[in-house]
């Protein structure tokens, strides 16, 4: 079994604080991703379950073994990092194979493993080549096998496919996928990227200034977020985040801004949010739950707020347009086909059923 446990852990450089009592529960054979932007503390978190920074406070457990104290080559873990890391001087069999060398590895299991490692990720026919005759592709394959080599109870991943161009990108998230499905490993994925978080992880770790927001499976996070920071982190292009009014009137429930006025269709009118009529609150609408007008059959009373084109970009499969409304921007992502240009006014409709409300003040969910 290898379960990782990390209680209340916390670590500082100094003064800083750059971890504050972060807590996880990774399940044994689980793909779990921590991610947030530059300084939130996620590859310090790895690091210190790596063994590579000393915990501050708090415990870490891999396998149910506390291993505050456990030198990093006894944690039977292994790490993917993001430049690869790779001895320019070695060839991609002793590349792999070093690690299993340095632990008294029989040779025929390690060249057993190699090569059965280096047929998995297809790079079996550069077993003999140098990390410098290798793209950046396959370098990263090379990375992988090493770590795959020494079968261990977990695999932490440091960002390894930011150094890769787009479209490899995507074809190595698909592979990444492919061998978790093969290996089972336990497997930690630090990235500031949303769309690897989404795509990679069972559940996913949103960090911000050293602390953990929200843990849950990549389904919860983007239809269910905690806060403000959730909402607008994960989602590309990101959630709007327009200033409302709660108000009450005509047996109903409105949000009134500058540009509009919205009818809460009767299951988002819960006790939660009719204690706030009256006050201002923060109106999320994702953007692809904006529609035209023109697109929409009979939409229901209430929904219609005007705005007027500023930029267009047409990515062929989407529309993504921003919008001036009565001063707020909103952006949205709509059919293709449409012919929109800069300053044309347009009619939008908001899908509210799958609209947010949050707490101005501490900007949490309330709906």
């Amino acid at each position: 079994m290898a379960e990782v446990l990390l209680k209340e852990v916390s670590k500082k450089f100094g003064n800083f604080l750059a971890v504050n009592k972060v807590s996880l529960e990774i399940q044994d054979g689980e793909f779990v991703v921590l991610v947030g932007p530059s300084g939130c503390g996620k590859t310090t978190t790895l690091r210190m379950i790596a063994g590579l920074e000393e915990v501050t406070e708090g415990e870490i457990y891999i396998g149910g073994r506390r291993v505050n104290d456990v030198p990093p080559k006894d944690r039977d873990i292994a790490m993917v990092f993001q430049n690869y890391a790779l001895y320019p001087h070695m060839d991609v069999y002793n590349n792999m194979a070093f690690g299993l060398k340095l632990r008294k590895v029989p040779k025929k299991e390690i060249d057993r493993r190699v090569r059965e490692v280096a047929e998995m990720l297809g790079i079996a026919d550069k077993l003999r080549a140098k990390p410098r005759e290798l793209s950046g592709g396959q370098r990263q394959r090379v990375a992988l096998g090493r770590a795959i080599v020494r079968n261990p109870k977990v695999f932490l991943f440091d960002e390894p496919l930011s150094n890769l161009d787009a479209k490899l990108r995507v074809r190595m998230r698909a592979e990444l996928q492919e061998l978790h499905q093969r290996l089972r490993t336990t497997s930690i994925y630090v990235t500031h990227d949303q769309v690897e978080a989404m795509t990679l992880g069972h559940r996913i770790a949103v960090m911000k200034d050293g602390q953990v927001l929200q843990y849950d499976n990549p389904r919860v996070i983007y239809d269910q977020p905690a806060n403000m920071f959730v909402a607008g982190f994960i989602g590309s292009p990101p959630m709007n985040f327009i200033p409302a009014r709660v108000v009450e009137g005509d047996g109903r429930v409105w949000l009134e801004g500058r540009g509009f006025k919205l009818a809460l269709p009767p299951e988002q009118a819960t006790p939660e949010v009719r204690r706030y009529n009256g006050q201002e609150v923060v109106f999320g609408l994702r953007p692809e739950d904006i529609r035209t007008l023109d697109t929409v059959r009979e939409p229901p009373e209430g929904r219609t707020f005007p705005g007027r084109v500023k930029v267009r970009e047409a990515l062929g499969d989407e529309l993504i347009v921003y919008a001036d409304i009565a001063g707020d921007e909103i952006v949205a992502k709509l059919d293709p086909r449409l012919t929109l240009e800069p300053g044309q006014e347009v009619t939008f409709v908001a899908m509210l059923e799958h609209m947010h409300l949050f707490d101005r003040d501490t900007e949490k969910a309330i709906l």
